[in-house]
């Protein structure tokens, strides 16, 4: 499969968006097709693990994934599987002149047998990315300064 994934320009530093973005307990209040979320081993850090229920639209997988890159308030990588599920998640942030730019992207694997079932989730989860930055963007500016 391939890569999907969507930028935003959002008018805060790099800390307060790293801060939102970063909180593994509210990915379902803006990730697409994330319904539940929890920080296995916190504090985040590289190597804790967490574990993220999908819908159904998804087969309600369960992945379970491990932060294998971690650069404070500018990038993080997780990556992990639940059942034939393959999924790599990237956040990265830049300061802009502007604020912050954010990029998602996700690399999502199935056997080839498979197929048919991560190109469906991979619709999905890529009709619903850029909605899901707005959403992101939304709950920074709920979050205090």
């Amino acid at each position: 499969m391939g890569r999907i994934g969507a930028s935003v320009s959002l008018p805060y530093p790099p800390e307060r968006v790293w801060r939102v973005a970063t909180r593994i307990e509210d990915l379902p209040r803006w990730m697409p097709e994330v319904v539940d979320a929890e920080l296995l081993d916190p504090p985040l850090a590289l190597g804790s693990r967490a574990r993220l229920r999908l819908s159904a639209a998804v087969a309600n997988a369960e992945v379970t994934a491990s932060v294998t890159e971690l650069v404070e308030a500018r990038r993080l990588v997780m990556s992990g599987s639940g059942g034939p599920l393959g999924v790599v998640v990237r956040v990265a942030l830049r300061p802009s002149p502007a604020g912050t730019d954010a990029t998602v992207d996700v690399d999502l694997t199935t056997p080839p047998f498979l197929g048919f079932i991560a190109k469906e989730v991979e619709s999905r989860l890529g009709a619903g990315l850029p909605g899901a930055l707005q959403r992101l963007r939304e709950l920074i500016e709920a979050e205090p300064a």
